[in-house]
């Protein structure tokens, strides 16, 4: 006689298998999403460093402070479309597009201190010139990740990267300064 199916202890055997291979891989793809986020954000601050290199090569100095993605898209940056007031020697557009939103659902954004703005607290206003993308909405786990690529080291209140403590942060990077470190 020719049994059909499969038995109780079968199917429970193959279950518990699923289950361990599942509680394996499980973590390792999370970790790579992450990973690829991490990346993502880090590609998107490169070009935005690059347009804003190529604005400065093309009209001797750099987009002003746009503080939302709008102003960053349209004419406020001058990164996608020509600066309003316009600027001599503008030849972009410098990015196809802004970034929509940073991986983690939040925002870039492009600040200059010659514009009034400052990068950090510590840097009295005319102190050193510098330009930064802040993204915001960034895991404090991502960001000490960033930290540590962008800048070989962890240390969110030094260097290149810049971050407070707590989660989620606003991550800033610093894409020119006109003088020493601070």
């Amino acid at each position: 006689m020719h049994r059909k199916g499969f038995t109780l202890i079968e199917l429970i055997v193959v279950i518990a298998i699923i289950a361990i291979l599942a509680a394996i891989i499980a973590p390792n793809a999370f970790k790579a999403v992450e990973k690829a986020k991490i990346s993502g954000a880090i590609e998107d601050f490169r070009s935005i460093k690059t347009g804003a290199m190529s604005f400065y090569s093309d009209a001797g100095t750099w987009p002003l402070t746009c503080a939302t993605p709008a102003l960053c898209a349209g004419s406020g940056g001058g990164f996608v479309s020509a600066p309003v007031p316009a600027v001599t020697g503008w030849d972009g557009p410098y990015l196809e597009k802004w970034p929509a939103a940073s991986k983690w659902g939040g925002q870039y954004t492009w600040g200059n201190v010659a514009a009034g703005m400052q990068f950090n607290a510590a840097v009295p206003p005319g102190g050193t010139g510098e330009r930064w993308v802040t993204i915001t909405q960034v895991p404090s786990t991502a960001a000490v990740k960033i930290d540590a690529q962008m800048d070989g080291t962890i240390a969110a209140g030094n260097g290149d990267v810049r971050y407070p403590a707590g989660s989620p942060v606003s991550v800033q990077i610093v894409v020119s300064r006109d003088g020493p470190v601070s």
